[in-house]
C-alpha cells in the first residue's frame, strides 16, 4: 500500500499496525531491567538517581520522576548495579 501526500508526486509506503501487547517472550528478545548506579543529591538538594538499562544506556532521573520512569520502563524494581569505568589509553 501507498499513500499519496497532498503536495503532489511522493510516495510513502503505509506501514502496518504494530501491537505492542504483553505477549510471550520470543528467545533472543531482551527482557527489561533497570540497575541503580548511583544517587546523589544536586546543589539544589534533590536527590538524582543514575539508572542504566538492558541496552546500557545510563539516565539520569529526579526522584519524583523515578516511579513513572519505572512505569514507563515496564519494570518493577531496581537492581542494585556498579558504574562501568573505562580506563584511558596511554599516549
Amino acid at each position: 500500500m501507498y499513500a499519496l501526500t497532498s503536495g503532489g508526486g511522493c510516495l510513502f509506503p503505509i506501514q502496518p499496525s504494530a501491537s505492542y501487547a504483553n505477549a510471550w517472550m520470543e528467545e533472543g528478545e531482551i527482557v527489561p531491567s533497570l540497575e541503580l548506579i548511583d544517587k546523589k543529591k544536586n546543589g539544589f538538594g534533590d536527590m538524582i538517581y543514575y539508572i542504566r538499562d538492558q541496552r546500557g544506556v545510563t539516565s539520569q532521573v529526579y526522584e519524583g520522576d523515578l516511579a513513572a520512569f519505572m512505569k514507563r520502563k515496564g519494570v518493577s524494581e531496581l537492581k542494585e548495579g556498579s558504574p562501568l569505568f573505562y580506563s584511558r589509553k596511554s599516549k
